[in-house]
């Protein structure tokens, strides 16, 4: 029975470890991705104020 047990366990620290990695680089890319996004931003704020005849170069 003790092997049992010792399989069980075994099985949850290994879903817990997969699962603890998979926050942490789900939360990364989205990290990566928000800085995309405000550098895109800035760029297109960028471009908006820029006077018409600058944009045609």
């Amino acid at each position: 029975m003790l092997i049992g047990l010792e399989y069980v366990v075994a099985a949850y620290g290994i879903w817990l470890c997969t699962f603890v990695c998979y926050i942490f680089l789900t939360k990364r890319r989205l990290k990566i991705a928000s800085h995309a996004v405000d550098a895109l931003e800035q760029k297109n704020t960028e471009s908006s104020t820029r006077p018409q005849d600058q944009n045609n170069k």
